[in-house]
């Protein structure tokens, strides 16, 4: 038994009215899927993940104390286990004195080009650099083992300004020999 679709929409198209309670039957219908209760209590899934994280949170700042305590962490109150590395470790001023020094050694330092004619010199220049760097290494330890002394800081500030005189030193050396080089090659030309 077939049915042909066109004779079906033309006689649906013919009834054009609603039945009288549809749009009753329609909200009931409605009002009921929207408004069923759920059955299903999730207070059982509350508590269990409150427990979870509270074991966690506890367990958490047990391993934080504990570890804290057993490695022996640094308090900064603590005089006795406090290591100075360096000037600006006692206060800001020192530190701003020892950037300074340090920022002028490595632009002096990083101005110097290397030659064949100037070799012998930096190489020298650099051997006394690096005797005042491990004077001033050895100034640090000093530092930490004994008590904090005016004499020991004013030592190592001279040590930079040591470092920094000496590298001026060679600038200079440096240009001379490069203003005779450059008069020895115009003479030539002449």
């Amino acid at each position: 038994m077939k049915v042909d679709l066109r004779d079906k929409l033309k006689e649906d198209k013919m009834r054009k009215e609603l039945p009288r309670n549809h749009r009753a039957d329609f909200e009931q219908l409605l009002q009921k899927e929207l408004h069923q209760k759920t059955n299903r209590s999730f207070t059982f899934l509350k508590i269990a993940a409150s427990v979870l994280l509270l074991l966690g949170l506890s367990f958490t700042g047990y391993q934080l104390f504990n570890s804290g305590a057993s490695q022996g962490v640094e308090f900064p109150n603590d005089k006795s286990t406090n290591k100075i590395n360096s000037l600006g470790d006692l206060s800001p001023d020192l530190k701003k004195v020892e950037a300074y020094y340090l920022t002028q050694i490595n632009y002096q330092l990083a101005k110097i080009t290397i030659t064949n004619e100037n070799r012998e010199l930096l190489e020298v220049y650099l051997s006394q650099l690096s005797d005042l760097q491990k004077e001033y290494n050895n100034l640090n330890t000093q530092l930490n083992s004994n008590e904090i002394s005016e004499k020991t800081i004013n030592a190592l500030i001279e040590n930079l300004q040591l470092r920094l005189q000496l590298l001026r030193q060679l600038k200079k050396k440096l240009e001379i020999i490069d203003n005779y080089k450059r008069e020895e090659d115009e003479t030539k030309q002449v």
